[in-house]
């Protein structure tokens, strides 16, 4: 996804790198690793695994995958059915910095058609504040690689029960410490209820959102936007936001917060209509 506006730079904003990936059943992307970090938000379909790292992930719609700076990572469909995801790396970034590498892996290939529970779901992944005593040398991104949309959907549906509010947002965290998932990107899902707009705001950094269900539109700058599944849409620096949601609408989002917020440079505020 490259902005027009970038002046032929292959990125969807000066920050970050955006793109849909489509694997075919029984497609595979070869083993490599690069200083970039990634992730993949799953769109559509199912039974499609990753290797992070050797660390079997299997993946799934509304699933939030997690490929760390420098980490070796390969994609295998054993299955019939394509899967689609959305793929943000902070590659601008590292760019700027001078400190892009990149390293092919081993051309070897496991049949995974059984994928079991990855090490990192095992480790770190029971949830309701609880995380393991004593373990050492803990990476500097979130040691939990996967989020399962089962979890996500229902912590947004508790939230909204408890919460006067037709406008919800979770933040995806890193399980051993309170902070993002990755040094340079913060995930959020957000969900917001039919007929509703939210307020009119605006922050530092850059926002990359893809519609995982619902429909309705968002106004970027004054300028409005239909919205339906599968969409991908980047809300410039400083730019103001709104949505409407004809229908419930769940949204993903991936932003440059964590560096802007390290910087002591991040900015938000509610903008009067």
């Amino acid at each position: 996804m490259a902005n027009p506006g970038l002046g032929g730079a292959p990125f969807i904003s000066s920050t970050l790198w955006a793109a849909i990936q489509y694997l075919q059943p029984h497609e595979s992307a070869p083993a490599h690793r690069h200083t970039p970090a990634a992730l993949r938000f799953v769109l559509d379909g199912e039974g499609v695994y990753t290797l992070v790292n050797g660390d079997p992930i299997a993946m799934a719609r509304g699933d939030l995958v997690l490929t760390p700076s420098w980490a070796f990572h390969e994609h295998h469909n054993p299955g019939d059915m394509p899967m689609m995801w959305l793929d943000v790396l902070d590659l601008p970034v590292v760019a700027a910095l001078d400190a892009v590498f990149f390293e092919p892996g081993g051309d070897s290939e496991a049949d995974r058609t059984g994928i079991p529970r990855s090490t990192a779901e095992r480790r770190w992944g029971a949830g309701a504040g609880l995380s393991p005593v004593g373990t050492p040398d803990l990476p500097p991104h979130s040691p939990l690689l996967v989020y399962r949309w089962q979890d996500t959907d229902a912590a947004l549906d508790d939230l909204l029960e408890v919460e006067d509010t037709n406008d919800v947002t979770v933040r995806f965290q890193d399980p051993s410490r309170d902070r993002d998932v990755m040094p340079t990107m913060r995930c959020e899902m957000r969900r917001v209820n039919p007929g509703t707009t939210t307020r009119r705001e605006r922050q530092t950094g850059t926002r990359v959102t893809a519609v995982l269900d619902g429909s309705g539109t968002v106004v970027l700058g004054g300028e409005s936007f239909d919205l339906s599944p599968g969409d991908v849409f980047v809300v410039p620096s400083w730019c103001t936001h709104q949505l409407h949601a004809r229908t419930r609408l769940d949204l993903f989002t991936t932003s440059d917060s964590p560096v802007l917020e390290a910087l002591h440079l991040h900015r938000s505020e509610e903008v009067d209509s």
